[in-house]
């Protein structure tokens, strides 16, 4: 019997909220390893060469754009 008001206890579920709990914990703990890691980034994180090739491909383009100027 219940002396106050209200719907009784749910004792037999609450042993479910730390498990929750800890698997978030992990869940972030992984997702952090990986951001602050040395592999790949989330963010569309590019190798050395490619970045490389990438500036080789802007100077190229900016040459280009001043021989067209110079030809007008």
């Amino acid at each position: 019997m219940w002396w106050w008001n209200g719907p009784p206890p749910m004792w037999g579920m609450w042993w479910i909220m730390p498990l929750i709990g800890l698997v978030f914990v992990i869940i972030v703990l992984f997702f952090l390893s990986r951001f602050f890691g040395g592999g790949a980034r989330f963010c569309g994180g590019r190798r050395y060469d490619e970045i490389e090739e990438l500036r080789r491909e802007i100077r190229d383009l900016k040459d280009e754009i001043a021989r067209l100027r110079k030809k007008e």
